[in-house]
């Protein structure tokens, strides 16, 4: 059963309707950043708003006193004495610290959850689908719980979630939405992009846009990268230093451990794991962050350019369009930002080799056999059998994250089960990877249904086409070519790419450009090795045409052979194996000659030439 709810139009956030209560079950925001959360942090009840990210939790945590952030470093002895001197307490939990919440809180009947950005429950369980389930299972010990998010989970999967089966629904009609804009970028390698994007800010080539007569430039840009690995390569290549740079990624040790490899930059100080910074604290030039900070996060840069890098060579760096990139598109809060509304779209189409038939053939395959494994390991009667079980299937798990099985132990239930939620990760992950981004149709179809704008921004048309000098490292051809286009068509702009952008980059397309001409430079093909020579032999014949200008006066006359000595000899010092043809000074050097009859001393005449 599906209840829409029409948002008042004087309404901008959630938490200024008066009245307005979050509905059980499951509700579809409409849209990022509407004050849900904050609605439920504010209003009377006891409450769990439970989230994905730690990140989360602390940025929420932060810009709300009076509430405690739950997760793995929070004692028990710290919730219970919060809860025993908090009237109203507003408890902000990771999902993993759930079961531990609800052991805890023995009375539930006047307690509520949030349960926020819910569609990573999905999302996430390629590699913590048991810490989902228990999730799940836990909050069904809670009278009011409340699944929140503007970029739900499918219906293809959630049919196949039995927690959420008839389950309440209810979708927000906003009538005052902004519109979002995407710039798609196209490449075959999108990390190289990120690389380029980062070494133009470090040149102080950043795109701009006008704002009320006066131009605002973007100083600051958010790279959305999901990989750790990917981001610290980028700041080695760019040799990026710690006081410049936030990376905001998961706390976890691995995690460390791979920011660590960084070293130390050249003032000796150590990178680390930041977090975000709220609003009216400085922001680093530069910020990567991965699928911490995907959802609910608030960033409040009054200039940042936000970039989101999706490599889909691997499933884990493709980044799904309907869920995550939607929500990246609110992270940015300022409504002084003037690119706060424009997001670029950078990915890969490389689909590879599987076929969906074939793919889903197998998937299906392993789950059958799953079923099978796992009727067979709990009818094994033999104590010390099934504790060997129990480990191999736990080992295996931990090893092979599903890859193999999708066994796992239900260690509360005390029984081996199949994992659906592994299995509709698979699926989900192949739909991200492989159907979504199957070529740019289908990239440009998933945008436009899931609520972008794919037509560009007309105020911001000329920061776009400034992005694009920005991002994109191209052939000398191409990039010739882009420029002669800008200099034919906008030589009378005030503000144009050429003179912001790519002249700052590449001096050498403006010399090329104002030496040879449009015409000149598209007759060699727009390539380096042909410019090049014919810039060596333009400044060649400058030379030459000095020389003869010097030794060939305008009013002079000389005889034919006369000349051609002349010319020889100039042709020798310059290294030049050349006979010298009076005409050539004609053809060749633009100084102009007219044949003449010279007298000589005999009183007979001779062919020769005046200058003149």
């Amino acid at each position: 059963m599906v209840e829409m709810i029409k948002v008042p139009a004087n309404v901008n956030y959630l938490n200024e309707w008066v009245g307005f209560e979050l509905p059980r079950g499951i509700v579809n925001k409409g849209i990022t950043g509407c004050g849900a959360t904050t609605l439920a942090i504010e209003d009377a009840h006891k409450t769990i708003i439970c989230s994905p990210r730690i990140n989360l939790i602390k940025n929420k945590s932060r810009q709300h006193k009076g509430t405690l952030a739950v997760y793995g470093d929070v004692r028990n002895v710290e919730i219970e004495d919060y809860l025993r001197n908090s009237p109203k307490p507003k408890l902000l939990a990771t999902y993993d610290s759930i079961p531990r919440l609800s052991n805890i809180i023995k009375d539930k009947s006047d307690w509520r959850v949030v349960v926020d950005e819910y569609q990573y429950i999905l999302i996430d369980s390629g590699f913590k689908s048991e810490t989902e389930m228990l999730l799940l299972e836990e909050l069904k010990k809670f009278p009011y719980v409340t699944y929140l998010s503007a970029t739900p989970i499918a219906d293809k999967y959630m049919l196949q979630m039995d927690w959420f089966k008839d389950m309440p629904y209810t979708i927000l009609e906003w009538s005052n939405v902004e519109k979002r804009f995407v710039n798609r970028v196209q490449s075959k390698n999108p990390i190289n992009n990120a690389v380029e994007i980062v070494r133009n800010y470090q040149r102080g080539i950043y795109a701009s846009t006008l704002v009320n007569g006066g131009r605002v430039q973007s100083k600051e840009c958010v790279i959305f990268l999901n990989s750790v690995t990917n981001i610290v390569n980028i700041i080695k290549q760019t040799d990026l230093q710690s006081d410049e740079v936030n990376i905001i990624v998961a706390f976890t040790g691995e995690n460390e451990f791979l920011v660590k490899k960084l070293g130390k930059d050249k003032q000796g100080r150590y990178y680390e794991i930041g977090c975000i910074p709220l609003e009216g604290e400085p922001h680093k030039k530069f910020t990567f962050c991965t699928s911490t900070a995907f959802a609910g996060c608030d960033f409040y840069s009054t200039c940042a350019s936000t970039f989101v890098v999706s490599d889909n060579k691997k499933a884990n760096t493709s980044i799904d369009i309907a869920m995550e990139l939607a929500q990246i598109a609110g992270r940015q809060r300022l409504e002084c930002n003037p690119f706060r509304n424009t997001i670029t779209f950078i990915y890969n189409v490389d689909v590879g080799e599987s076929k969906e038939s074939s793919y889903k053939a197998a998937l299906n395959e392993k789950w059958q056999k799953s079923v099978k494994n796992a009727n067979y390991k709990n009818s094994v009667a033999d104590e010390d059998l099934k504790e060997d079980l129990i480990k191999e299937t736990n080992d295996s798990q931990k090893l092979n994250k599903y890859s193999m099985s999708y066994v796992w132990y239900d260690s509360v239930n005390q029984r081996f089960s199949v994992n659906r939620m592994a299995y509709l990760n698979d699926n989900f992950s192949y739909d991200v990877q492989k159907e979504n981004y199957l070529d740019g149709i289908s990239v440009r179809k998933q945008l436009e249904d899931s609520g972008f704008n794919v037509n560009g921004n007309e105020v911001h048309s000329d920061y776009e086409e400034q992005l694009e000098c920005i991002i994109k490292k191209e052939g000398f051809s191409d990039r010739m070519k882009r420029y002669c286009e800008y200099r034919k068509n906008k030589e009378n702009c005030q503000y144009f790419i050429a003179d912001t952008i790519m002249e700052r980059q590449y001096e050498d397309l403006k010399l090329y450009y104002d030496s040879l001409g449009y015409e000149r430079i598209k007759a060699l093909g727009y390539k380096e090795s042909n410019l090049k020579n014919e810039m060596m032999s333009k400044q060649a014949t400058y030379h030459l045409y000095k020389e003869f200008r010097t030794i060939f006066p305008v009013g002079t006359r000389l005889l034919t052979d006369i000349i051609k000595l002349k010319m020889e000899k100039v042709y020798a010092r310059y290294g030049i194996r050349q006979k010298g043809v009076a005409s050539h000074l004609e053809k060749k050097f633009g100084i102009k000659i007219k044949p003449v009859k010279i007298p000589l001393a005999d009183g007979s005449r001779k062919s020769g030439y005046e200058f003149i």
